[in-house]
C-alpha cells in the first residue's frame, strides 16, 4: 500500500507524490478530511506566476507607506504594539526545558523580533516570521511579498516568498523570482481575521479612508493658514454702480505685485483696499480633522486619549480603555497560540520528542523598578519593631512573591506558626538591643577537625586590626576537591554554607538575596566565551542556564550538597578541565569525575557569599570579617585573609570574599557597630 510522504512538500519527488495522489492512501485520507470537514474555501489566486498563492486582501505596500509618512498612523499602530509587548515571560515547568526557551530567547534576540513581528500583523493583519529553530535563529519577514498556499480544505500546504517588488510579480512569468518555504519554516500571525480568509487585514485598513480625509483635511488647514498670514487685500476700484475703465482696474492689480510694508499708498475717495477675512472658515476645517481624528480611533479601537487627545470625559476614557484591554488580550491569546505551536513545542520537541510540555505566557510583568519599589517597601515594614508575628509572616510570604520565590514552602512560616514563635522572636529582638559587638566567634566549618575552632579565635584576635586585601596566587590557591569529606556532601545547603547569623536576620532573609542574585550571575569562572574554550572544558551558555536553575532549585528546595552534584551530573555532560600551558599544549586542571561536586561546593559558598554581602549592603552593616574553614586542608589564601576586616561595598569574590579558589569553604560575617 502507498504511504502519504512524510517528507516536507517541496522535497518529495514528483513520482512519489503522482503515486500518492493515484493511490487508494490518498482516497481514504480524503474520504477523512471529508468526513471531518465538507465546506471548502475559494481563494482568490494571484495569476502570473502561477502558484505563487493566495491574493492579498489589499495593498499592503500602501498601508505600509502611509505608516511611514503620516504620524497620527505611526503613532497609533506603535501604541497598540506597545500595549500588547510589554513584559513578558515564557515558562514551562521541567528545568531542563526552561534553560533550552532560556538560551533560545537569549540566541535569539526573541524580544526584539517579537516586537516586529508583532508591528507587522498589527499594521498588515500578517506577521510571517521566519524559524530555524535548530540554530536558535528567529528574523521577520516582509508581508508584502509573501503569499499563503492553502488546499481547498482551506489547510496550509507552504508558503512562497517574491524577490522582486509586491507590484511586479503581474507583468512576469518568472518563476525563479520564487522562494518556497515549508509550513514548519514560517509561523504565520494573522490579527483581525475574517473567518476561512488566508489572511488577516490588520487594524489600519479598515480606517484607511478615515485616514487619508485626515491628511487631505491637514494639508487644506495648512494651505488656507499660510494664506491667512500672507493678509491677501481685496481692492475696490471706483465709486459704486459706475462704470470703470478695465485698463484702470488692470494698472491698479500690478502696483499691487509691489506692495510691501515700507509702501504707503495713497488713493482717491473711489478706491477702497480691505483685508480678505477667513474668519470661521480655520475652526470649521479644525473641527473636520477631529472628527477624522475620533474615526481612526473608532475604527483602530484605540483610546483616544493614546492619540493625544486630553479633553475626553473621565467616564468614556475608561470605557475606551477597558474596551482596548479587552482587544489586547484577545490579541495575546493569538500571539500565544501561534508562538507555542509553531516556536516553542518544536523546539521543545527537539529536546526531548516525548515530552508533551505545556508552555505558559505571562504578560504585564512590572518593571524592576516597580519590584524594587515595592520589595523596598515591605522591607521596611518588616524592620518595625512592633508589627505582629502574624502581619511580619505575611509580609514575608508577599516579599517572596514578588521576588519571584514563591516555593520557599519549609522555610517561610505561616502566619499561624509564626504566632507560636512570637515569644521567642521577641526575646531575640531585645537580645539585639542590648548586643555589643566584642568578639567575633569563629564558626564550625563543613569538613573541620575538632581544635580548628580554637586555633581560629587565636588568629582572628591577633589580625583584629589588619585592613590588608591579599590577591591570590598561582602558588597559594588550594583545590580541596580530593580532600572532600563524606559527611559535608550530605548536609543541606543551610548547614553547608554555614551562614552566621546575625540578631534579627534568619536564613529566609539570606535565601530571598541570593535568589535575586543568582538571576543575574555571570559564572565567570564557568562561562565559555569561544568555542575554543568549550574545547577546554568551560560550558555553553545552554548548560549555564541549566546550572543556574539546578542552583535555584538546590537554595529553594535546601537540598544536600550531594543531591546538587547528582543533578549537575545528570543534566549538564561536563568535561575534563584543561588548562593552556605558555608553549600552547594543555594541562589537566580538574577530571571530569571531579568537576561536578567541584561545582557544587564552589558556586553554592560564592552565592550564599553574595547574598550576604547584598544582605549587609541593604542594612547599612559596612564592614565584614572575613572567616577561613581552619584545618590542614586550609588553603594558604584562605588562611592569609582569616580575621581581617574588609569594607562591605568593597568585597570582590578571588580578592577578599569567598569564593577564594575552587572548593573554597570560607565565609564572612558582618560587624555590627
Amino acid at each position: 500500500m502507498v504511504k502519504k510522504p512524510t517528507k516536507g512538500y517541496l522535497s518529495v519527488s514528483k513520482e512519489d507524490k503522482d503515486n500518492y495522489y493515484t493511490s487508494n492512501a490518498y482516497l481514504a485520507d480524503s474520504i477523512l478530511l471529508n468526513q471531518a470537514f465538507k465546506g471548502e474555501v475559494t481563494d482568490k489566486v494571484v495569476s502570473f506566476p502561477k502558484g505563487l498563492g493566495a491574493a492579498h486582501p489589499f495593498d499592503f505596500n500602501l498601508v505600509e507607506n502611509t505608516y511611514k509618512q503620516i504620524g497620527l498612523v505611526n503613532g497609533a499602530v506603535n501604541a497598540y504594539t506597545d500595549a500588547i509587548m510589554g513584559d513578558f515571560t515564557v515558562t514551562v515547568q521541567e528545568p531542563n526545558a526552561q534553560a533550552a526557551i532560556d538560551s533560545f530567547i537569549k540566541d535569539s534576540n526573541f524580544a526584539v523580533v517579537l516586537r516586529s513581528w508583532i508591528n507587522e500583523a498589527v499594521l498588515k493583519g500578517n506577521g510571517f516570521l521566519e524559524l530555524d529553530l535548530k540554530e536558535s535563529k528567529v528574523r521577520v519577514m516582509n508581508a508584502n511579498n509573501m503569499y499563503v498556499v492553502r488546499s481547498k480544505k482551506g489547510k496550509t500546504l507552504r508558503y512562497n516568498q517574491y524577490k522582486g517588488k509586491s507590484d511586479e510579480f503581474i507583468y512576469t512569468k518568472d518563476k525563479n523570482n520564487l522562494i518556497p518555504f515549508e509550513k514548519n519554516q514560517i509561523a504565520h500571525l494573522q490579527l483581525n481575521k475574517i473567518p476561512n480568509d488566508p489572511y488577516g487585514i490588520g487594524y489600519l485598513w479598515p480606517s484607511i479612508v478615515s485616514v487619508n480625509n485626515y491628511a487631505s483635511a491637514e494639508i487644506d488647514q495648512h494651505k488656507l493658514m499660510s494664506r491667512k498670514a500672507g493678509a491677501p487685500i481685496h481692492v475696490t476700484v471706483g465709486a459704486e454702480g459706475e462704470a470703470v475703465d478695465p485698463e484702470a482696474v488692470d494698472a491698479f492689480k500690478e502696483s499691487l505685485q509691489y506692495m510691501n510694508n515700507r509702501t504707503e499708498w495713497v488713493t482717491d475717495g473711489n478706491t477702497k483696499m480691505t483685508t480678505i477675512d477667513f474668519q470661521g472658515v480655520g475652526d470649521n476645517l479644525f473641527e473636520l480633522s477631529n472628527h477624522d481624528i475620533e474615526q481612526v480611533a473608532f475604527g483602530m479601537g484605540i483610546p483616544m486619549v493614546m492619540l493625544g487627545k486630553a479633553d475626553i470625559p473621565e467616564g468614556l476614557a475608561k470605557a475606551q480603555k477597558d474596551k482596548f484591554q479587552k482587544t489586547i488580550n484577545s490579541i495575546r491569546t493569538v500571539i500565544e497560540k501561534v508562538a507555542e505551536e509553531f516556536i516553542f513545542r518544536p523546539l521543545l520537541n527537539n529536546q526531548s520528542p516525548e515530552r508533551d510540555m505545556s508552555v505558559d505566557f505571562q504578560w504585564e510583568l512590572p518593571s524592576q523598578e516597580e519590584i524594587e519599589i515595592k520589595l523596598k517597601n515591605i522591607n521596611e515594614t518588616l524592620k518595625n519593631p512592633f508589627i505582629s508575628p502574624a502581619l511580619k509572616a505575611s509580609l514575608e510570604k508577599e516579599y517572596a512573591v514578588v521576588a519571584e520565590l514563591e516555593d520557599l514552602d519549609g522555610i517561610l512560616l505561616e502566619p499561624k506558626d509564626a504566632m507560636k514563635k512570637a515569644e521567642e522572636e521577641e526575646k531575640e529582638e531585645k537580645d539585639m538591643l542590648r548586643k555589643q559587638e566584642e568578639e567575633i566567634k569563629q564558626p564550625e566549618v563543613p569538613g573541620a577537625k575538632p581544635t580548628a575552632k580554637e586555633s581560629a579565635q587565636n588568629n582572628i584576635k591577633e589580625s583584629k586590626n589588619a585592613d590588608l586585601v591579599v590577591k591570590p596566587t598561582a602558588q597559594n590557591e588550594k583545590c580541596d576537591c580530593q580532600l572532600t569529606e563524606a559527611k559535608a556532601r550530605e548536609m543541606n545547603l543551610a548547614q553547608y554554607v554555614n551562614i552566621t547569623e546575625i540578631a534579627g536576620f534568619n536564613y529566609s532573609d539570606y535565601l530571598i538575596k541570593i535568589l535575586q542574585k543568582l538571576k543575574t550571575w555571570e559564572f565567570k569562572e564557568l562561562v565559555a566565551g569561544n568555542m575554543e574554550e568549550v574545547s577546554l572544558g568551560l560550558l555553553p551558555q545552554k548548560d549555564i542556564e541549566k546550572l543556574r536553575i539546578i542552583l535555584k532549585n538546590g537554595f529553594r528546595k535546601n537540598q544536600t550538597i550531594r543531591e546538587i552534584e547528582r543533578n549537575i551530573m545528570n543534566s549538564i555532560a561536563l568535561k575534563d578541565r584543561l588548562t593552556l600551558n605558555e608553549d600552547g599544549t594543555t594541562r589537566l586542571a580538574l577530571s571530569k569525575d571531579a568537576r561536578a561536586i567541584a561545582i557544587a561546593r564552589t558556586e553554592t559558598v560564592r552565592l550564599a557569599n553574595q547574598g550576604l554581602k547584598d544582605l549587609y549592603m541593604e542594612n547599612n552593616i559596612k564592614k565584614y570579617r572575613y572567616l577561613a574553614a581552619l584545618d590542614d586542608r586550609t588553603s594558604e589564601i584562605c588562611a592569609s585573609l582569616n580575621g581581617r576586616v574588609f569594607d562591605t561595598a568593597d568585597g570582590q569574590p578571588g580578592v577578599n570574599m569567598p569564593a577564594m579558589h575552587t572548593n573554597c569553604r570560607s565565609t564572612i560575617v558582618g560587624l555590627v557597630d
